[in-house]
């Protein structure tokens, strides 16, 4: 029989060489062994992401952009005004006017609006004082004098709040040369007869036609109720009011730089006469009053938001509706 002794190592050599392992038997086990052991290490240490890629997240983090936010206003001014006739400052008018604002936010945040400041400033320094709406806005007090600053305000509309909302309102008060509109009256009296007439311009270089325009004429007491007649025409349609003493014209629209004009007639009332046939009260006065509407705006007050303090935030803002009712009077 052949002796194998020589082909084959003994046990004894195989235990001599632990690392003796000629078909690699084990070595997949040994490997995840050692893998187990590493994840296990990383668990109980807590962080199983390198040092420098947290410390990178962090700076990301500090680093991340404020929300941006965007304002967009409505402004609905009504406007009461008187225009000079007979004196130095012929051809202008005072102005008063009350201005509502609307608001409306949209917020990159997700979960909540951020505030903002509201100024408000006018043309030549006229001062505009600004009433806020406390749902959703307060002045900004000064913290040394202890009063408010009318044109700083802050405003917090709440991020379930889509529409448009009221957050105050500003009154100014101003003399304007150029109003949107021109108003002209003209009187004529032969004897006890009179004839008025009435004018209405739409200025060229209004954006916007004029609309739902009323003109009131108020008569005199010595007139004679009875004696006034309304010249008709295509022009607008007018009623007398003999228990309010007035004249009231109407009309829908009137495009921009185009114009119109309405008239009337009456007698003295023979009372008011004497015997020689002059009028008691010769300077007899006969007011007109302009009501209309347009898509702009009458007065020189801005509106702009602003990053509030202590709330960093992009903020951006613009008008995107105004309109106006005017009241306009013949002094």
């Amino acid at each position: 029989m052949e002796d194998f002794s020589n082909s084959f190592a003994t046990k004894d050599a195989i235990n001599a060489d632990e690392d003796f392992n000629p078909f690699n038997i084990g070595v997949a086990s040994a490997t995840n062994a050692n893998t187990s052991k590493s994840l296990k290490t990383a668990t109980d240490n807590k962080n199983i992401f390198p040092t420098d890629f947290a410390a990178a997240d962090d700076r990301s983090a500090s680093s991340a952009l404020p929300p941006r936010i965007t304002v967009t206003f409505n402004i609905e001014e009504e406007v009461s005004s008187n225009s000079h006739l007979s004196n130095e400052n012929e051809g202008s008018s005072d102005v008063q006017i009350e201005g509502t604002v609307m608001a409306q936010v949209v917020s990159s945040d997700a979960l909540k609006n951020i505030p903002f400041f509201l100024l408000l400033s006018a043309e030549d320094q006229n001062a505009v004082e600004f009433l806020p709406n406390d749902s959703y806005a307060r002045k900004i007090l000064d913290a040394n004098a202890e009063k408010s600053i009318a044109d700083i305000n802050i405003v917090n509309i709440p991020k379930e709040t889509l529409e448009f909302v009221n957050v105050g309102k500003y009154r100014i008060s101003q003399s304007m040369e150029h109003m949107p509109l021109l108003l002209e009256q003209k009187v004529v009296r032969s004897k006890s007869k009179i004839q008025i007439e009435i004018q209405v311009r739409s200025k060229l270089s209004n954006p916007y036609d004029l609309s739902d325009i009323s003109i009131v004429v108020f008569i005199p007491k010595q007139v004679d109720g009875n004696s006034v007649f309304l010249v008709t025409g295509n022009q607008g349609i007018g009623i007398f009011d003999s228990w309010k003493r007035c004249i009231t014209w109407e009309k829908k629209n009137l495009p921009k730089g185009h114009s119109f004009m309405v008239s009337a007639r009456c007698e003295i009332d023979d009372t008011s006469e004497t015997p020689e046939g002059a009028v008691v009260d010769v300077d007899m006065k006969f007011p007109v009053m302009l009501r209309c509407r347009s898509k702009d705006k009458i007065s020189s007050v801005q509106l702009q938001a602003a990053q509030a303090n202590g709330y960093p935030a992009s903020v951006s803002s613009s008008v995107v509706g105004k309109s106006y009712r005017i009241v306009h009077r013949l002094k």
